[in-house]
């Protein structure tokens, strides 16, 4: 029976009876009231209990490092005020405490691991190494593979994969850093290229286009080098020169590198190979120029740069708060080192600090570790977009492209590059063989070759590792 016909039938029905009722019965009708109501379909929002916050016991986690670092009573800005806040809040909500120490000098923190370590007593939960010692913290077998943890997501953009790749072996992943800072870039003072009849805005624009290589690089240098009184002698120069510093710039700006890991984990010897060789010949090539100056003291090349004594300067990127209004009045920008001839993209290198666990650990503690780890090193609510990293970079720059397009480049996982040969920098003097060539004491394939036994005795200790 449908709907309506049930309707019909109840209306029928009531109006018999009410008809019976005015004829003056009084017959109490006793029948069981049927009522019909329309059904509804109600859904009950099912609510699911909040998963409780992960609670660490308590425990407080020491990255051991060469320098305290605490939270400043006075924030300089509204993001440090709000990066502290979160902290704060993420140690109470989990309970755990971190704390950031220098237990060591900045060369001592593998000793300081080592022994604590094999003692049965860790130092601490986490050791942060200066760059020159992530090789012997990778080979040191006392490293927690940090691969097989769940509280951490490697794949997270805000992890260095340049530092993580130089700190693997196969699968396993022994060091984890944020983005530091790029090194071996260009600095430039605007002034001097427009004196020069270029425009100041030259090296960004063939930055962008893709032609800024090192070709280019030679013309620019010999149009900014000028001797402005015809006294025979230059008074403005393209380049301030620090030739290991250039040296490794050119080498790595070809797509090579002074050392280099086989498919099999072993380091190798990389200075020999053409790509390097022609690095070197063509930093040969510009040393016979007159296109750069050398201080008079070893630590004089800023102060050259911020003096207007030359128009070009290859430092890192830190050294952008030093080039102050106060201390450089000229307007400066910034850019990537120019491409080589072997090289398909730019390469800017980095020497980041590694943080490493120790492997004496049990899982659960290093997952706890690992877990107050990757919070303490979340971006700041508020400021997590993929771009808010740029908000800090504005006021220490003169304009926007060296943060918008410079440092952009520098960022791109695709560029960067880790510089293996600090794995042996402590028993080789790495920049031997460019110095040799630099000082006119060897040509670049006779300096090369007298590198050759030294390097390969210690990537034979190296590997036997």
């Amino acid at each position: 029976m449908n709907f309506k016909k049930f309707l019909s039938l109840g209306f029928i029905l009531v109006s018999a009876l009410a008809l019976t009722a005015c004829d003056g019965e009084e017959e109490v009708v006793q029948d069981e009231v049927v009522q019909t109501t329309g059904t509804e379909t109600v859904e009950s929002e099912v609510i699911v209990p909040e998963e409780p916050p992960r609670d660490l016991g308590g425990l407080v986690v020491t990255i051991a490092s060469w320098a305290d670092v605490k939270e400043p009573e006075e924030k300089k800005s509204g993001q440090e005020e709000a990066l502290w806040e979160y902290r704060n809040e993420m140690m109470e909500k989990h309970n755990f405490g971190f704390e950031e120490l220098g237990l060591s000098a900045w060369n001592g923190t593998l000793e300081l691991m080592s022994t604590s370590v094999l003692a049965g007593d860790p130092a601490a939960e986490v050791f942060r190494f200066n760059a020159n010692f992530n090789g012997a913290a990778k080979e040191s077998g006392l490293c927690y593979d940090l691969a097989t943890l769940d509280s951490i997501n490697l794949e997270d953009a805000k992890w260095s994969q340049s530092l993580i790749e130089l700190m693997s072996d196969g699968e396993k992943v022994y060091g984890i850093s944020l983005f530091d800072r790029p090194k071996r870039l260009i600095f430039f003072n605007k002034r001097l290229f427009e004196e020069a009849g270029l425009d100041a805005e030259l090296l960004y624009d063939l930055q962008a286009s893709g032609e800024w290589t090192w070709d280019a690089f030679m013309e620019i240098s010999e149009k900014l080098t000028r001797d402005t009184d015809n006294d025979g002698v230059n008074d403005v120069y393209a380049l301030i020169m620090n030739q290991s510093v250039f040296a490794q710039a050119v080498n790595f700006s070809n797509g090579s590198s002074y050392v280099a890991v086989d498919e099999n984990g072993d380091y190798y010897n990389n200075l020999v190979s053409p790509e390097s060789m022609a690095a070197l010949e063509w930093c040969e090539e510009y040393w016979a120029t007159d296109y750069d100056i050398r201080p008079e003291h070893y630590n004089g090349h800023k102060d050259l740069f911020m003096s207007g004594a030359a128009a070009m300067y290859i430092g890192d990127e830190w050294e952008s708060t030093n080039f102050t209004q106060e201390t450089m009045p000229d307007d400066w920008g910034m850019v990537v080192f120019p491409k080589g001839p072997n090289a398909d993209n730019y390469v800017v290198v980095y020497n980041e600090k590694a943080w490493v666990i120790p492997n004496s650990y049990t899982k659960e503690e290093a997952e706890d570790i690992a877990f107050a780890l990757d919070l303490w090193t979340d971006p700041v609510p508020g400021y997590d977009d993929p771009d808010s990293w740029m908000t800090a970079q504005y006021p220490v720059y003169r304009d926007a492209r060296a943060v918008e397009e410079t440092l952009v480049i520098a960022r791109d996982p695709e560029v960067m590059a880790s510089d293996y040969a600090l794995f042996i920098a402590q028993a080789v003097r790495t920049s031997q063989a460019a110095e040799d060539v630099y000082w006119n004491r060897a040509t670049p394939t006779e300096a090369v070759e007298a590198q050759v036994g030294i390097w390969q005795a210690e990537l034979d200790r190296l590997n036997a590792k």
